[in-house]
């Protein structure tokens, strides 16, 4: 307070001098209508630019809330969708699966064989075997669940295989990962005969129990064509970017106990 007081007095004039000019600048501004609008234009600029300011930085705030409210809402999108009664069934698989959105908190691409590491656990009902896709298709597998975690097998690990079906021709063939590449995996055991051409894309069959039907697997890129062979090998382009995965579905059948133990009688 004293160092204040010592200030105000050993500036006292220039300071006198500076309040004199700003309030002889307000009269001016005030009574010349040219040099009201310019300031209020001015203010409105400043004012302006801070609100906008502001506000992205209270939008970035707010980003990981509201990718979760989004993760929330494609996860209902994603089991109404599954709600599915064409010409070809006589039964309404309604609720058939329910869809669980995690976030992937560790992700490995250089390995031989790949895992993922989601903050969902089985405190959140999540159980091995449970497939995982997500906004581009499919991921891999829930292989080991504690209370708050789960550790996923990557499409990208060589003990992975995806039941997958052509769409055109709705051959049922199997895909593995090529080993080499997180982009690439391979469809093996296609009948030579099957006009296999580059473009053609793989779904999910449905016939696991993990994934639902109609999940993108990926495109053809090339075919190794031999006629001496009674099936050939393609080489598939994966619709997942591994690289830039974070978030994720697990895919929960609401009827795997039952199925389950049909199995077990049989």
């Amino acid at each position: 307070m004293y160092n204040l007081l010592v200030f105000i007095r050993k500036y006292s004039a220039t300071i006198v001098f500076v309040l004199l000019e700003l309030l002889c600048l307000i009269m001016v501004i005030q009574s010349l209508p040219y040099h009201n609008r310019k300031m209020a234009g001015v203010a409105n600029s400043i004012s302006g630019s801070i609100h906008t300011t502001t506000s992205n930085w209270a939008d970035y705030m707010s980003l990981k809330s509201e990718n979760e409210q989004l993760a929330r809402q494609n996860a209902l999108l994603l089991s109404r969708l599954t709600d599915v009664n064409t010409e070809h069934d006589t039964l309404i698989t309604n609720d058939l699966y329910t869809f669980m959105p995690a976030h992937v908190i560790n992700n490995s691409l250089d390995r031989y064989n790949n895992y993922i590491l989601i903050d969902k656990g089985r405190a959140d009902g999540v159980e091995p075997d449970m497939g995982v896709i997500c906004d581009q298709g499919v991921v891999g597998k829930v292989i080991n669940v504690t209370t708050n975690f789960a550790s996923v097998m990557s499409v990208l690990n060589s003990y992975s295989v995806i039941s997958g079906r052509f769409k055109d021709n709705q051959y049922v063939a199997n895909v593995v990962w090529d080993n080499v590449n997180y982009q690439y995996g391979q469809v093996r055991d296609i009948p030579s005969h099957l006009i296999i051409e580059k473009g053609d894309t793989l779904v999910t069959s449905g016939f696991s129990n993990s994934f639902p039907p109609e999940i993108p697997v990926g495109t053809i890129e090339a075919t190794d064509n031999d006629d001496n062979d009674a099936f050939i090998t393609a080489k598939l382009r994966f619709t997942t970017n591994f690289s830039t995965l974070r978030h994720v579905y697990v895919v929960k059948n609401n009827f795997q106990t039952e199925i389950d133990s049909l199995c077990i009688q049989n």
